[in-house]
């Protein structure tokens, strides 16, 4: 402490006061007498301006002020000192006096930078932790390993404040195409981007053969010429950067690749950023795990409900009640129903109700844990209300306590072979029927050949002639699988080798008709008589005769019906016969008896003329597909 009278001479001091005077190498200089305010005003250099602050304040104390307070720094070439200076105004005896009080504040000031340094510190952990869970929570969102290796490099430069960072993986799969991605400051902006990938490689490569971290100063790098990259040298000059790099361990162990940072922005890579990098490689390393495994797992999903999409077959699933959870497409084109109303129908909607009790009984069971699966052949009852035939194969999935779950259903639309076998069977049952019905008429056709035969020659003659005819229907029959034969070429066949190119000897006029076998094979035989007789008697006889055959379907009484006329033309003039033959025979007997036929023969001189009505089948033995 000192006091100074109103001139700011200093007028009396305390031992305090000398001891620092010492202590600061001002021995044997005498205090008391000395202006204090001019030592203020005279200071130069870095104190002066806390000098002539303090010059000002005691003024205004010894002007009238109560009091005047500074904090100013006091360094010693030995340690660093922080004072209070503090002036006090003091009335004696009607004179004015300044009291004026240095103060060692340096351990207070220590300590307040140091919580401001802690502070600061604490400020800037909970900013980096911070970041962390941000960039935490963004790589759990990617399933792209290539986005979560940019996002870890930069935020790795920016959480520790580096002017480069970069990312070295390790051949694998689903991992981004380029091996080295680098995130960089400003600094290197413009430097092109290969050189940048390419660089610090030997550092790379190091850390990930020790497989643990690697921390240096520049001043240290010179001691490893071997990681020295010329190129980074050159563009981190004059000196070279410190490098902080630690390897990426991947959850099941093995290193996957190495995360580095270099030139820091202020000062060198302290243990806490190794710590930081080393909690950002870890959320790489998982990170990177788990968008591997939940990329497989999606396009492992992807890839199912695509087959199960596309697949051939309807493919659903239903709950205990039989309600439809899930269908496919498939199931879609078997019902004729859209997905939407599938899913608000119950399997029991769809089965035809005569096999509805066996589908039920099944499924009872199969939710009651007695079936693991069962198989069946049904019908369903589509949307436009047709039938098709289902194959269903249900298995059930149950829980861990065999309690049931739910059931899938495979359905397979089995209709083209449940028809395919039913016209097997039907075709099995209409050969035996034809091959009867064609013995029977071979049987006729002898003993009708027999009765009007003068002799065996005959016999045979006219015998062959009319089991060819037979024959000749029966191909026309088999070559449409024993369904129906043309009624076109059913004439033809008979009167095709009358043709002549000068002549005409047969005209056809009429519609298509497909006749059936129990009606193609008796008017085949009628056709073949009427073509013989022709031929020996008739118009086709002589050159210049004409055979014409018209026919139209017409409705009588409710029924289609085949009205057909054989008119003969320019032939020798017609008598009627002294007896009847076998064509009068299957005219007045066969056709009536087997197609319920009417057959009118009319002998007119200029011509033979037959007329016949016949009704036509409605309802095919052999279905139509």
């Amino acid at each position: 402490m000192a006091v100074l009278d109103q001139s700011g001479t200093i007028i009396a001091v305390n031992q305090a006061w000398r001891d620092f005077g010492q202590a600061n190498s001002a021995s044997g200089i005498r205090h008391i007498g000395m202006n204090y305010l001019d030592i203020c005003d005279r200071a130069v250099g870095v104190e002066a301006a806390c000098a002539q602050a303090a010059s000002v304040g005691i003024r205004s104390v010894l002007a009238g002020q109560s009091d005047f307070s500074l904090e100013y720094p006091c360094h010693s070439p030995a340690e660093k000192r922080w004072f209070q200076l503090r002036a006090s105004r003091l009335e004696h005896e009607g004179h004015t006096y300044a009291v004026v009080a240095h103060h060692d504040i340096t351990n207070r000031i220590l300590v307040e930078q140091e919580r401001q340094g802690l502070l600061a510190k604490a400020h800037r952990y909970q900013e980096q932790l911070r970041a962390l869970a941000a960039v935490t929570t963004r790589m759990a969102a990617t399933d792209a390993p290539e986005d979560i290796f940019h996002e870890i490099s930069d935020q790795a430069r920016l959480i520790i404040g580096a002017h480069w960072a970069a990312i070295h993986t390790l051949p694998y799969a689903l991992w981004p195409s380029e091996p080295v991605i680098v995130s960089v400051s400003d600094k290197y902006r413009n430097y092109p981007a290969s050189s940048l990938g390419q660089s610090s490689a030997a550092i790379y490569s190091h850390v990930g053969q020790l497989g643990h971290s690697l921390r240096l100063t520049g001043a240290e790098l010179k001691s490893y010429p071997e990681l020295q990259d010329a190129w980074l040298t050159e563009a981190v000059s004059p000196g070279l950067p410190s490098v902080l790099a630690v390897p990426v361990i991947g959850p099941q162990g093995g290193t996957l690749g190495v995360l580095m940072l270099l030139d820091k922005q202020d000062g060198d890579f302290t243990a806490d950023d190794e710590a930081i990098l080393t909690q950002l490689a870890q959320i790489a390393s998982v990170s990177v795990e788990n968008a591997v495994q939940t990329r497989a797992e999606r396009e492992s999903r992807e890839r199912l409900w695509a087959t199960h999409e596309h697949a051939g077959v309807g493919i659903a699933e239903t709950n205990a009640a039989g309600k439809l959870l899930t269908v496919n497409r498939g199931l879609s084109a078997i019902t004729g129903y859209s997905r939407g109303e599938l899913l608000g129908l119950n399997i029991f909607d769809l089965i035809h109700p005569d096999d509805s009790g066996a589908e039920r009984d099944l499924y009872e069971r199969q939710v009651a844990g007695e079936l693991k699966t069962y198989s069946l052949e049904k019908r369903s009852i589509r949307k436009d209300g047709s039938s098709v035939w289902l194959n269903v194969s249900s298995t059930a999935v149950f829980n861990e306590q065999g309690k049931f779950q739910y059931s899938v259903r495979v359905i397979q639309d089995i209709d083209e072979r449940k028809r395919f076998e039913q016209r097997q069977t039907l075709l099995v049952r209409e050969l035996h029927h034809r091959v009867r019905n064609t013995l029977a008429v071979v049987q006729a056709l002898a003993s009708a050949t027999a009765r009007t035969a003068t002799n065996m020659r005959d016999f045979n003659r006219s015998f062959s002639s009319r089991v060819a005819a037979l024959a000749k229907t029966q191909t026309l029959l088999t070559e449409d699988y024993w369904q129906t034969a043309p009624l076109r070429e059913m004439l033809q066949c008979e009167l095709q080798p009358f043709w002549g190119s000068r002549h005409e000897r047969f005209r056809l006029e009429g519609p298509e008709v497909n006749l059936s076998a129990d009606l193609a094979i008796p008017l085949s035989m009628a056709f073949h008589e009427l073509t013989a007789n022709a031929a020996q008697y008739g118009a086709l006889s002589v050159r210049k005769g004409c055979v014409a055959v018209t026919w139209e379907l017409v409705v009588e009484h409710g029924r289609r019906e085949l009205h057909l006329a054989w008119v003969e033309k320019n032939g020798p003039p017609v008598g009627k016969p002294a007896h009847s033959g076998f064509g009068s025979f299957l005219m007045e007997r066969v056709l009536p008896a087997q197609c319920n036929a009417k057959a009118h023969l009319s002998f007119d001189p200029a011509g033979l003329r037959c007329e016949i009505h016949i009704p036509l089948v409605t309802h095919r033995l052999v279905p139509e597909y």
